[in-house]
């Protein structure tokens, strides 16, 4: 990205030089000036000599005119490269293994726009990953059986969260997320899944985050389950907040999660989660993956 930018950035000093030379030519033929440029410009009547070459006025003019366009829609691109690098965000993503439950709400995630990244159980692809795939959410683990890793040697450690990962690559995925079943995890735990994902994600509580801060890093995430939220209102007062904090503080991202979308304790109510659109469009934020972010 930094040497893309730096290119783009060559590439437009040169076209600014180029154009600031042809435009004192045009300049200074019309104003019957070439006197002051003999040395490089000679004015040949329809034509014009520029350092022995020979180009024709209305050629210079295009050239000229494509040029300056030329940069103003790179500069354009650049403004609004920086622009969303300093979009503040949401990471929302479903934990577990919901199918069902989550492709009933695909369509509500593209009537606003959200990407969600869902952290599955599984040893394997299956038919609901290629479906959220196709309709640009992201895959990421969450261990084959949803074990607690603390309580597990360290060779089922390694079945559970690591081993399946070279399984998704054979079948085109790239697993680079991983969050952990209960949240339960050590110290030595996030050192050596950190050498597989680049980012490995808690289950506790709130805390507002740098986009830089989501390559080879643990994060928390904040649960928005509706056990944690006895009414409407408290839920809403705290997203508020925590959305608004966001908004204010730019390039910083919110990471919520739940488990499914539904009356249950352990999920978001319907309601709840698009309130949660809604603000973020009130208040500009963007919906990234954990993959956007890496």
């Amino acid at each position: 990205m930094i040497i893309a930018y730096i290119v783009q950035m060559a590439h437009l000093q040169k076209g600014l030089k180029t154009l600031i030379a042809m435009v004192k030519i045009v300049s200074a033929e019309k104003a019957n000036m070439c006197k002051s440029m003999q040395s490089e410009v000679i004015n040949l009547g329809g034509s014009i000599l520029i350092n022995g070459r020979s180009f024709k006025k209305e050629h210079i003019y295009i050239r000229a005119i494509f040029l300056f366009v030329l940069i103003c829609i790179i500069s354009g691109l650049l403004i609004y490269q920086q622009t969303l690098k300093k979009q503040s965000g949401i990471l929302l993503s479903f934990d577990d293994y919901n199918p069902q439950n989550w492709e009933q709400y695909f369509d509500l995630f593209d009537d606003y726009n959200v990407k969600v990244t869902f952290f599955i159980n599984a040893s394997s692809p299956t038919d609901f990953c290629d479906m959220a795939r196709s309709r640009g959410h992201e895959i990421a683990f969450h261990t084959v059986g949803h074990v607690k890793l603390t309580e597990v040697s360290e060779e089922e450690f390694f079945a559970q969260a690591i081993a399946p990962i070279e399984v998704f690559k054979e079948y085109g995925y790239e697993i680079t997320s991983f969050a952990y079943p209960y949240g339960e995890y050590t110290d030595w735990m996030n050192e050596e899944l950190l050498k597989y994902y680049n980012v490995v994600r808690g289950a506790y509580y709130y805390q507002l985050y740098d986009k830089d801060d989501f390559n080879k890093e643990f994060v928390e995430s904040k649960p928005i389950d509706n056990i944690y939220y006895k009414s409407d209102e408290i839920f809403q007062a705290d997203i508020t907040r925590m959305l608004t904090e966001a908004s204010i503080n730019e390039g910083t991202i919110v990471s919520l999660y739940s488990h499914a979308i539904d009356g249950g304790d352990w999920c978001v109510m319907s309601d709840r989660i698009e309130y949660i659109f809604q603000k973020a469009q009130e208040l500009n934020l963007k919906f990234y993956t954990y993959m956007d972010l890496q």
